[in-house]
């Protein structure tokens, strides 16, 4: 299957020669001065950790906020979830200052779901993000644990996120990549099968819909024949080369077909299918796009 095995890391080189002339002084921009408009768009990231009852674990949240938060007293803002955050907040959140300052999106919280350090991510990450436990070929070593975890945003995260800051509730948007991006499926549907949503907004990069024989194709089935409503709003994607074997071979095509067919009272879908990308280079784009589509209006 599929999984992230190294870190994402991208390496900044700033090599500056210059040969300025005679009585000529160049003076370089102070690190604590902003480098674009865009710049500070958003408030410099903080972290914490967060116990939950639920999962019996600790998990490490990084947060950042629209610089303009205290501004307007009375203004509420969407809440961006996004899962791995030990590998995807600081690009997540450098392409949000972007996003929102030419308008694709609007100014919103942000709080990356991480655990202590990146290499606890990639080895326990399965526990969290999936169900029901993994067939033994797969050979994970922790699944089966998203009930627990999605019990945690709902009923611990959030509520404690909400209290902090102040959140519109309807606009609360799951991004999540890989198996992240399943776990953004599963939580809808086990959402519409619980007819309770605390979060209505989905965005699954590259999600794992293989996993267990393709076990949310047959959830979806089952919700399908009692529950005729789904207020929700979901973009998933895929990159082609993730789409190139027998267990994934127009699998993005099969699952939106799957979903678009029931008509569900309430549900907005886009699936998108990025030409010659992967599985891992398809995460970023996947959410830009993703976040565009939340705030069409």
């Amino acid at each position: 299957m599929h999984k992230i095995y190294t870190t994402f890391l991208v390496v900044l080189l700033f090599a500056a020669c210059t040969q300025p002339n005679k009585g000529e002084n160049k003076t370089l921009t102070n690190a604590q001065d902003s480098l674009t408009e865009f710049s500070k768009v958003y408030t410099a990231p903080v972290k914490k950790a967060v116990y939950s009852t639920n999962v019996k674990d600790s998990f490490t949240i990084f947060q950042s906020i629209p610089s303009s938060y205290n501004k307007d007293s009375a203004k509420k803002y969407p809440l961006v979830i996004l899962l791995d955050g030990n590998a995807f907040f600081e690009p997540f959140t450098a392409n949000a200052k972007f996003s929102t300052f030419i308008g694709d999106m609007d100014e919103c919280v942000i709080a990356g779901v991480g655990y202590k350090d990146f290499p606890t991510l990639d080895s326990i990450r399965s526990r969290d993000y999936t169900y029901p436990v993994a067939i033994p070929e797969y050979e994970m070593a922790l699944s089966g644990g998203a009930p627990a975890f999605k019990n945690f945003l709902d009923k611990e995260l959030i509520p404690e996120i909400e209290k902090e800051y102040k959140i519109d509730t309807q606009k609360i948007i799951l991004c999540g990549h890989s198996l992240g991006g399943y776990f953004t499926l599963f939580y809808m549907l086990r959402s519409a099968q619980e007819n309770s949503f605390v979060i209505k907004n989905f965005v699954s990069a590259s999600p794992s819909i293989f996993y267990n024989n393709r076990y949310l194709f047959k959830l979806e089935d089952s919700i399908a024949t009692f529950q005729k409503s789904m207020p929700a709003k979901l973009y998933i994607s895929m990159g082609s080369k993730d789409m190139d074997d027998s267990t994934t071979k127009n699998i993005l095509g099969a699952f939106a077909g799957q979903l678009n067919k029931r008509s569900y009272n309430g549900f907005t879908m886009k699936a998108d299918e990025y030409t010659n990308f992967g599985h891992i280079d398809a995460a970023l784009p996947g959410f830009s796009k993703g976040l565009k589509f939340m705030f069409e209006k």
